[in-house]
């Protein structure tokens, strides 16, 4: 089974907290990580904006990847979020099976 990472960015801490929560409570992810401060840089709308904003980076098998962004697009309140994914080529094993192990349903 293929691991992946899933980052994203949120307006605040509670919108990712409670994002996060209920991604692992319905077994999505197996684990996330809040980064609670960033500071990110981009244009909007013709302006050059600088935001505080935190990250998280979400850890879960490749079956569920559609699904997580599916539900963080329905849940999010930024109009245009940042949600990726990225496939993990090296992991070690255990951490593989504790992923699968906890993503299934």
């Amino acid at each position: 089974m293929k691991i992946y990472f899933i980052y994203s960015t949120f307006k605040n801490l509670k919108e990712a907290k409670i994002i996060s929560s209920k991604l692992v409570k319905n077994k999505l992810a197996a684990c996330t990580n809040i980064i609670p401060k960033i500071y990110s840089t981009y244009v909007w709308k013709n302006k050059t904006v600088v935001d505080k904003e935190c990250s998280m980076i979400i850890k879960t098998t490749k079956s569920n990847v559609k699904k997580i962004i599916k539900f963080i697009l329905s849940k999010h309140s930024y109009d245009c979020p940042a949600v990726t994914a990225f496939p993990i080529k090296f992991t070690h094993k255990d951490f593989e099976k504790w992923v699968t192990k906890q993503t299934k349903s």
